[in-house]
């Protein structure tokens, strides 16, 4: 066959083989979704309701207070005859910001007034094995409570028992707040047929559920429902000191800090160490390592626009990596987090000589081509002359402002930011 009678592949085709060049053995990750919509008659719909598809089973209980103590530590035998809490309060559920003493102590006072409690959210694992998927914070406050590890403070209307601890509580209050209760829906195994449709389902009513009026982030969510083998590295991951600095996330978050209501813009944060715990309180430093791992994956059917969307199918695949992938995986974001920190500092994720503010839109890309295979080898050669790749970065963004501002977030406006990244590497590594 002559050269001119050869058929080019696709542009889309090319696309597609671009994109999987850098990844890993076992890494790709399919993302299409070209089975076509179809349309169901009433008939269709009604059968497969009667049948119970996609219907949540759930029971409803009721807990004394003054078990919950008890009811927290009661131990049972699990595989190979190994104890097991009954009740797991997995750390991995939890959000970040913790309840202050004055959070926990209008808690109580709730109840010593038979104030209405949101009920607590329960899943269970395996027969009559729970995970506390909403409503830790809850049941934590009246743990310590009644184990006598904070004194009340703030109160509002029973003023006159600050200072007090449970066990110092006047007999009749005491008996009071002993007999409230507090309400449990439990999702039970039987919602489910698969491990996959579980996680759905979990990740579903997690979302709607009314979580005391602090709504939850993304990743927050995420990590509630897909927890695994990737889930705990990006955990893990995230503790990154260097990478902490270059977000503004404080080093030793406070372990209680004020509920956030506020939201974050989706391509821009905040640098101030405010902003920096907000970050880490909605997990939000766990989702930028996720971001980092998922990025690799990009194709034309990449959109961020729904990223949420991606990274939940990304972290549910990622789950089933192997460990020899994500110990690279491991070696990977922590070569290249050391690598911006040397030639930038804390304003790697900034638009150098424009804004002080780390953003998305400049981290997803950074971090791409300094883990790409046409840098890597020239990472010292780039830190030794890092003032060279600082200058080409800052003349590339004010060239191509309005690229790296807004939320231009299509395949097209990814591409052209790697390609600038790119090219700005490129110039510094041949001045360098």
């Amino acid at each position: 066959m002559t050269k001119s009678n050869q058929k080019k592949p696709a542009a889309g085709a090319k696309s597609k083989q671009a994109a999987a060049d850098h990844l890993l053995t076992g890494e790709r990750v399919s993302f299409d979704d070209d089975v076509p919509a179809t349309k169901v008659s009433d008939e269709e719909l009604n059968s497969r309701y009667a049948k119970g598809e996609i219907r949540i089973v759930t029971e409803q209980a009721r807990y004394p207070l003054a078990g919950i103590l008890g009811m927290l530590k009661e131990e049972i035998e699990g595989e190979g005859g190994k104890k097991e809490l009954r009740y797991k309060l997995d750390p991995e559920y939890q959000r970040r910001h913790r309840w202050s003493v004055e959070r926990k102590s209008r808690l109580i006072e709730s109840f010593l007034m038979n104030v209405p409690v949101p009920p607590v959210f329960l899943y269970e694992r395996e027969l009559a094995r729970f995970e506390v998927m909403d409503g830790r914070q809850r049941l934590t406050a009246l743990s310590d409570f009644y184990a006598d590890k904070f004194q009340l403070t703030g109160l509002q209307y029973w003023s006159d028992l600050d200072g007090r601890t449970y066990s110092t509580l006047p007999s009749k209050v005491k008996d009071g707040i002993d007999r409230r209760y507090i309400s449990s829906i439990i999702l039970l195994k039987e919602t489910a047929a698969s491990e996959e449709q579980a996680a759905m389902l979990k990740k579903m009513v997690f979302e709607r559920l009314n979580s005391g009026g602090v709504k939850l982030g993304s990743q927050e969510t995420r990590n509630a429902v897909y927890g695994g083998p990737l889930n705990s590295l990006c955990l893990a991951l995230s503790e990154n000191e260097k990478f902490r600095r270059m977000w503004g996330i404080p080093l030793d978050p406070s372990p209680e800090e004020k509920e956030i209501d506020e939201e974050e813009t989706d391509e821009t944060v905040d640098e101030s160490t405010k902003a920096g715990t907000r970050m880490f309180e909605k997990m939000e430093d766990v989702e930028l390592v996720l971001r980092f791992f998922a990025y690799r994956q990009i194709t034309p059917k990449f959109n961020l626009n729904k990223i949420s969307e991606f990274l939940d199918r990304f972290i549910m695949a990622g789950n089933n990596f192997s460990q020899t992938l994500l110990v690279e995986y491991k070696t990977m974001f922590e070569a290249t987090v050391a690598f911006l920190w040397e030639v930038l500092g804390t304003e790697a994720f900034t638009v150098l000589g424009s804004s002080k503010r780390p953003t998305k839109i400049v981290y997803d890309p950074l971090m791409f081509v300094a883990n790409s295979a046409g840098v890597v080898p020239h990472r010292p050669k780039l830190v030794a002359k890092k003032a060279v790749l600082r200058g080409e970065l800052e003349a590339m963004y004010k060239t191509h402002h309005e690229l790296f501002s807004g939320r231009r977030t299509n395949f097209k406006d990814t591409q052209d930011r790697n390609r600038c990244v790119s090219e700005a590497f490129a110039a510094a590594i041949t001045k360098a």
